[in-house]
């Protein structure tokens, strides 16, 4: 932001002293406010872009923002917003989908332990059974 008053400074062919004198401030002053620690955003940023002919924005931004930008940044947050909650509502059906496959493939896991474990059991008792027919 600080390049920004000297680029408008500079552009018009004027001297710190001549802005510092057209705002009503000391040349250090102006100095500072270009290169100093002094917080660039202050109640002399408005006379200054006023005095040099430029807007508030140019002056801080460096730039003129174009007027149909805020539109148009309005309509992208809304069509991000569309999105984001399409996005939002895909995943939960998703993952409510993969919570119910998951709880029918946890219900046939243990579906077929019953099933091993049954079998188990069966081969138990033959095991038990073959030594008394060979006797």
């Amino acid at each position: 932001m600080r390049v920004n008053i000297t680029r408008a400074r500079v552009k018009r062919g004027l001297s710190k002293k001549a802005v510092a004198d057209g705002i009503g401030l000391s040349r250090v002053s102006v100095t500072a406010l270009e290169k100093g620690p002094t917080n660039i955003v202050n109640e002399h940023i408005p006379p200054m872009a006023e005095f040099l002919g430029v807007s508030l924005d140019e002056l801080l931004l460096g730039f003129v923002p174009d007027p149909d930008s805020a539109g148009r940044l309005e309509q992208e947050r809304a069509d991000y917003g569309l999105k984001k909650a399409s996005l939002i509502a895909e995943y939960e059906e998703k993952l409510s989908s993969a919570e119910r496959e998951n709880t029918a493939l946890r219900s046939l896991v243990e579906s077929q332990k019953e099933t091993i474990r049954g079998q188990e059991e069966i081969i138990k008792m033959l095991r038990r059974r073959i030594p008394e027919e060979n006797d």
